[in-house]
């Protein structure tokens, strides 16, 4: 497999990944407060996957930097979220 293959074969994974983000797009703009919860964290944990596959797909290893900041920063914020509407629940 050529460099170009890898290229190809990175980027159509993460775009095969960005469309799975519309139906958990739907679920938190007309779901109840519990499946938003949900569709957050999938949301968050796909950006980071494709973030990370984008990085490896034009190999630049200095792009690696925001999918590892993200991931440790998507456990917190979920917690967050789930704070703040815990008072709705």
């Amino acid at each position: 497999m050529g460099s170009t293959d890898m290229v190809l074969a990175f980027t159509a994974a993460a775009i095969a990944m960005l469309i799975s983000l519309i139906p958990a797009g739907l679920v938190i703009a007309r779901g109840d407060l519990p499946e938003a919860v949900v569709g957050y964290e999938f949301i968050t944990a796909v950006v980071v996957m494709v973030l990370a596959l984008l990085a490896q797909a034009f190999q630049r290893s200095s792009l690696f930097e925001l999918p590892v900041l993200l991931a440790l920063l998507m456990f917190g914020s979920g917690l967050v979220f789930v704070r703040v509407l815990e008072r709705w629940l």
